[in-house]
């Protein structure tokens, strides 16, 4: 298949984007926050999109972004979501965040496709007897899937968040399609391992995609095999990018609920 046209989520969540919102090119920046933690972007119609800011994975040439620094307000939100095609991880970051902002705008044109719940998504997925995949070592999460699973494994990309018993991620090929549940961080998203995650995961019987970074359009994730999104809505704008600008991170009290996401043609699955 010729790479160009593969389908990827983050190319076709754009293009589902400029479908579904009709005025998208008028949508502006309103504000860029690259918090320690997490990546703000708000938008001039209000919606702000989170992205965990992974800077485990920056290198000492990874700068596009930065001499952009002062001027990303000046640009389209749709310019500023195309930033997660880039390969340079600074970027791809902040275009994240712009995307699942937009995609905030664009989730009231779904309601006939999607779900919306409450909760922890751990507490819904797993059956007595399964094998469980956690991409992203997300302890509190992982200490909760274990108490019901036959067999939990835990892949993680960066060394230092590595600890007794888990994989490194490079173990997905082999661990990944003999699971039953399979969760994925949305960080994945950005360091652009998502899309043979996805692939690999196409024989669970349940696969979620997991995390504030995660709140690209859930739709788009469907389609690509995901059975739940599990990530954050926000619900006060200026609280969390306050938060942002001074270090903080989730789950940002008072300011985000936790939401689930499940397709509406697989009620109760």
């Amino acid at each position: 298949m010729d790479v160009d046209k593969r389908r990827t989520v983050v190319g076709d969540s754009l293009a589902e984007l400029q479908a579904s919102l009709p005025n998208i090119d008028r949508i502006r920046v309103a504000s860029v926050i690259i918090g320690v933690e997490y990546t703000g972007v708000r938008l001039s119609s209000g919606q702000v999109g989170l992205a965990y800011t992974l800077t485990s994975e920056e290198t000492p040439n990874s700068c596009a972004l930065t001499r952009r620094a002062g001027h990303l307000t000046e640009l389209s939100a749709l310019t500023l979501a195309r930033l997660a095609l880039s390969w340079d991880i600074r970027s791809r970051i902040v275009g994240t965040a712009a995307l699942n902002a937009l995609s905030q705008s664009c989730l009231s044109n779904c309601t006939d496709r999607v779900l919306v719940s409450k909760g922890n998504i751990a507490d819904h997925l797993v059956l007595k007897g399964d094998v469980v995949t956690v991409v992203g070592n997300m302890a509190p999460m992982v200490d909760k899937l274990a108490a019901k699973a036959k067999k939990i494994y835990v892949l993680e990309r960066t060394m230092q968040l590595r600890d007794e018993g888990t994989l490194p991620d490079t173990a997905a090929e082999e661990i990944i399609p003999q699971s039953d549940v399979v969760l994925i961080t949305g960080t994945s998203i950005i360091n652009g391992t998502v899309d043979r995650l996805l692939e690999l995961s196409k024989n669970a019987r349940e696969l979620a995609l997991v995390g504030p970074t995660a709140g690209i359009l859930p739709t788009v994730l469907f389609d690509h095999g995901a059975t739940a999104v599990a990530t954050v809505k926000v619900t006060d704008a200026n609280r969390v990018m306050k938060n942002i600008s001074e270090g903080g991170g989730v789950p940002f009290a008072n300011a985000v609920k936790l939401v689930i996401y499940r397709p509406a043609s697989k009620a109760g699955r």
